[in-house]
């Protein structure tokens, strides 16, 4: 499969498209065809190693995907496969075209919502929802 690696720190240009062994779902995992791949402010810092965690190089950075599974592990509903899900990775693997994906962690898809939507409500949506409860308005006042 193809996917986005990073081997050095650095701006943008430290990513390159390479040819990697498919991953394969282990027992509770799902694989995942990525359709869409989310790119956070915090991946951006990780690639130039500027982020609150260092990344083990060769990395594969992303970690919120939607896309579709393609196959389980062991103890996993093989009623998944072919189910439109959006999920986080744990920070690795998303710049990829397959993804595993522990099988807790898969949110379907509703039919009429994009995969490029579902991956902004996934990182920005949860942000939202958070600074509203944080804040939390009462009726009538404006945010």
């Amino acid at each position: 499969m193809r996917a986005v690696v990073l081997r050095r720190y650095g701006g943008p240009d430290a990513l390159v498209v390479e040819e990697v062994p498919d991953p394969v779902a282990g027992p509770g995992q799902a694989l995942v065809e990525v359709a869409v791949a989310g790119i956070t402010f915090v991946e951006t810092q990780v690639r130039a190693d500027r982020g609150p965690r260092r990344a083990d190089l060769p990395a594969i950075l992303g970690n919120g995907v939607a896309g579709t599974v393609l196959a389980v592990g062991e103890g996993v509903d093989d009623g998944l496969i072919g189910t439109r899900v959006v999920t986080t990775l744990g920070g690795y693997g998303g710049y990829a075209e397959l993804a595993v994906a522990a099988a807790p962690d898969l949110i379907p898809v509703p039919g009429g919502l994009s995969a490029e939507a579902a991956v902004a409500l996934l990182a920005d949506g949860r942000t939202a929802v958070g600074l509203m409860r944080a804040a939390a308005p009462r009726p009538g006042e404006w945010v």
